[in-house]
């Protein structure tokens, strides 16, 4: 008989109000062999106590706080969860979502011997009580590290159960948002031997505390974005093809472009390094500093941008 240990891996900070309601899902779950593991970031709240009711009541729940070691944010706490579960496969989760009661009876079903992880599908809900979608899969697209990078294809934490073997690779503890483009783009260069399920298996909870809410303007979350971009090339820069690699360079130069203010020399010189860092081709190198040195003067130079482009192209 199928029945592996499922280890589910919850990142908290402050979520005393939201998250009873968590793991009231996990405790319902129609698939029993499961471990749930709370790692807490810091809480000033009563999570611990909410938790702590969870493991007292049920020895499948177990409550740690992130050791210093491992940095703040949900991406150290989702390291650790790691390091400390012992399921054979894994399922991160956030603290103020659902799942559905069958939500890992559902994944771990459709799984097959080819396959290393399973992609299922979210309904978002807020307060007043709106369900929408934060993503359209297109079960056509085939899954790989391509067509994610591209954005053809996406999907959140939440709806992917991954064989503990496969999982070679770490949260970047860098990321304050973006994690699951930065973790799931460099898993697929370990394995893209995964797998839709077409259900709705889990409800992401929108709300005032929301990392993207809280990124109000849009120069925040260009910023935001540009960051993510460069961690990405950094991280998988050499295991990528060229055409990866120059679809996330055209966005690095865009976002760059967007959120550097004339005059603002310490982001310029920051640019400047990065560019050092990943530049394959010279004459990109030459325009982009050709930019740098008339936007830094000038507030123009949109010309080399273009040129860039032209390049890349």
């Amino acid at each position: 008989m199928f029945n592996p240990l499922v280890s589910i891996i919850i990142p908290t900070y402050n979520r005393a109000d939201l998250i009873g309601n968590t793991l009231d899902s996990i405790l319902v779950q129609t698939y029993t062999n499961w471990e749930c593991i709370v790692v807490d970031d810091g809480s000033t709240d009563t999570t611990e106590n909410v938790v702590n009711y969870y493991v007292e009541k049920d020895a499948r729940f177990q409550y740690y706080k992130r050791p210093s070691e491992y940095k703040s944010g949900g991406n150290g706490s989702r390291n650790y969860g790691f390091d400390v579960s012992k399921g054979e496969y894994v399922n991160w989760f956030d603290s103020d979502d659902l799942m559905l009661p069958d939500a890992i009876q559902r994944k771990l079903d459709a799984f097959e011997e080819n396959v290393d992880f399973v992609v299922a599908n979210s309904l978002n809900f807020d307060e007043e009580g709106t369900v929408s979608r934060p993503y359209e899969l297109n079960y056509d697209i085939p899954i790989t590290a391509e067509n994610f990078i591209s954005q053809t294809i996406g999907w959140i934490t939440n709806d992917v159960l991954v064989r503990r073997k496969v999982i070679q690779i770490r949260f970047n503890e860098e990321l304050k948002s973006g994690q699951e483009y930065n973790f799931f783009a460099r898993l697929l260069f370990v394995t893209d031997k995964g797998k839709y399920l077409k259900k709705d298996v889990s409800k992401r909870r929108i709300h005032k505390d929301s990392i993207q809410v809280k990124l109000s303007s849009s120069k925040q979350k260009t910023i935001q974005l540009l960051a993510n971009e460069l961690h990405l090339w950094r991280d998988i820069h050499a295991m990528a093809n060229w055409e990866i690699n120059k679809r996330i360079l055209k966005r690095i130069i865009r976002f760059s472009y967007e959120t550097t203010d004339k005059f603002s020399l310490p982001h310029f010189l920051f640019q400047i390094e990065n560019l050092l860092f990943f530049s394959k081709n010279k004459a990109v190198f030459i325009f982009y500093n050709f930019w740098i040195l008339f936007h830094l003067f000038s507030g123009k130079g949109y010309f080399f941008i273009r040129k860039i482009y032209k390049i890349l192209n």
